[in-house]
């Protein structure tokens, strides 16, 4: 029984996540740091990210306000697995927004996953 709510689950949570993000004009790029490491002969730190582009999500501006001579927004990004490759998000990881005719890279402050058996929801609060 509990796999199949859990499927249940997935399943709506994808399809509304579909759905509103179709709704909107904006897509999101979501990036994927990868496991850096060190080159002794050049001497550079190497790491290789994943991109995954073009993501139709909602976004939930909850937050504007100005610091200094710069506005600050938060926003809620609402993401389903398969969006970002299956992959779990971390803090390390950024989104780039599509705002206002200019590309935001927001950082990610906090992840919150719905999840029973299988996950099937994550919602990124992201500072741009």
């Amino acid at each position: 029984m509990a796999g199949q709510l859990d499927s249940l689950l997935k399943k709506v949570a994808k399809q509304v996540v579909s759905d509103l993000g179709s709704s909107l004009d904006t897509t999101i790029t979501y990036i994927k740091k990868g496991v850096s490491s060190y080159n002794i002969d050049t001497g550079e730190e190497i790491s290789v990210d994943t991109n995954f582009s073009d993501i139709k999500a909602p976004v939930e501006f909850i937050r504007s306000e100005e610091e200094g001579d710069q506005e600050m927004r938060e926003a809620k990004v609402y993401i389903t697995p398969d969006q970002i490759g299956n992959n779990q998000p971390t803090l390390n990881d950024e989104v780039k927004l599509t705002f206002a005719g200019s590309i935001r890279t927001g950082q990610i402050t906090s992840i919150d996953t719905k999840q029973g058996g299988q996950t099937y929801l994550f919602t990124l609060l992201v500072r741009f």
